[in-house]
């Protein structure tokens, strides 16, 4: 009774003073509170100035502030007592919602607080705040107050969420340049040139699907007769699958030079992936060892979609081999393949990205359309050439349809 005695024989003049005063505090908190914010003050921090502006400047005695990210959560409780601390985010919230007004909600609700105020930015609810146990009774001061009240409330909650955004955006930012490295870094496993002379040319083409895939070709020189030519599939994409590509790259450099046969070299190439996978990826891959003196081709085929070997109207698909690497800690079997390499034949390798393009309808490219293609245009120019007509085949067949996976072509004309 004494503060309503007090306000009701406060002459215009104090009134009008009182006013001023607290319009003048609410200024100097407004401009803290977006120093704060300018500031870039954490979620954290920025939740003290809120409660200390609430709570010692304003003397609000209760306050729940709920937010939301993915799920609603309780980021400020202040004054409630323990029948507020057993209350779920979503159980107070359903209680309001279902009532859409404080004063029809429980006893307790209506006991406990004196403003609900949401806080909605770009049509999307970040917050409420609920708030009571205001210490002045006189109405206007209280109007006054409510509304601001629900001004830095807004304030601080959408820097909260702009704080939030500006993490994810950095998050992403990160994930871009690893993304970036490692695509670099796949793009260095490639050979910078590929040959093509009087006796063979080699012609290569990769569309990753997504910006680092787990495909692989290369041509390495062993002596001045002989060369290898390999392809790689790596299983799983992205950051993980270009690092164990790499690491199998430098393997293989290091150790086709050193193996006394294709058989050593694949089981000591599995040997490697399996210890640098544990197990958890595995790499489908095929390499050739090309004699230039003998036209002999060796090769196996680690569980690699089978190259096709074409010549005049014969088409051969290069199976002998093994497992995938990596997925045992030895290898059951190893074949090694030995082929005699007629003038004028085509070697085509490819991942499954070409094979296992699909059309609208769902129609899976498969090998046997592959077969005929290379039936078809075998004569119909250089490797680099017949490389342009078999993408231009497989857009033609897939239509509107995206590339689910990187499709990798590695081709070697033999001309002797």
């Amino acid at each position: 009774m004494a503060t309503a005695q007090k306000q009701i024989i406060q002459s215009p003049e104090e009134r009008l003073q009182a006013e001023l005063q607290s319009k003048k505090l609410q200024l100097h908190w407004l401009l803290q509170i977006t120093k704060a914010i300018n500031y870039n003050f954490s979620t954290k921090q920025l939740l003290d100035v809120y409660e200390h502006v609430l709570t010692s400047q304003l003397k609000v005695g209760k306050l729940i502030l709920f937010t939301h990210n993915g799920t609603w959560k309780n980021a400020l409780m202040i004054g409630v007592n323990e029948n507020f601390i057993n209350y779920t985010a979503a159980t107070i919230l359903n209680d309001l919602n279902a009532s859409n007004n404080i004063e029809n909600t429980s006893a307790l609700w209506e006991k406990t607080f004196d403003l609900v105020t949401p806080v909605t930015h770009k049509d999307k609810t970040l917050a409420y705040g609920l708030i009571g146990g205001f210490a002045d009774d006189d109405q206007h001061a209280r109007k006054e107050l409510v509304s601001f009240i629900q001004t830095i409330t807004n304030l601080i909650v959408v820097a909260i969420e702009n704080n939030k955004m500006a993490a994810e955006q950095l998050k992403q930012a990160a994930m871009r340049k690893e993304l970036e490295l490692a695509a670099q870094m796949q793009s260095l496993l490639f050979p910078p040139s590929l040959p093509s002379n009087e006796r063979y040319e080699i012609h290569a083409t990769y569309l990753p699907h997504q910006e680092v895939g787990g495909d692989y070709y290369d041509y390495i020189p062993i002596s001045d007769h002989e060369f290898a030519v390999c392809m790689a599939d790596v299983s799983g994409k992205g950051i993980p699958a270009a690092l164990l590509m790499a690491n199998f790259q430098a393997n293989l450099h290091a150790l086709i030079h050193h193996a006394h046969s294709l058989s050593e070299l694949a089981h000591q190439l599995n040997t490697k992936v399996y210890a640098s996978a544990k197990g958890e990826k595995f790499i489908t891959f095929f390499i050739g060892i090309y004699n230039v003196h003998t036209q002999e081709l060796q090769y196996f085929n680690a569980g690699h979609n089978p190259p096709f070997l074409v010549h005049s109207k014969v088409v051969y698909q290069l199976t002998e081999g093994c497992t995938g690497l990596g997925m045992f800690e030895q290898l059951p079997f190893v074949n090694v393949g030995k082929l005699l390499i007629p003038d004028q034949a085509l070697l085509l390798c490819y991942t499954d990205g070409v094979t296992e393009l699909e059309n609208e309808t769902g129609e899976s490219f498969g090998e046997e359309r592959l077969k005929s293609f290379l039936l078809k245009y075998l004569q119909s120019g250089n490797a680099a050439h017949i490389h342009t007509l078999l993408l231009e085949t497989l857009n033609d067949f897939r239509q509107a349809k995206a590339h689910l996976d990187d499709v990798t072509l590695l081709s070697c004309r033999f001309m002797h």
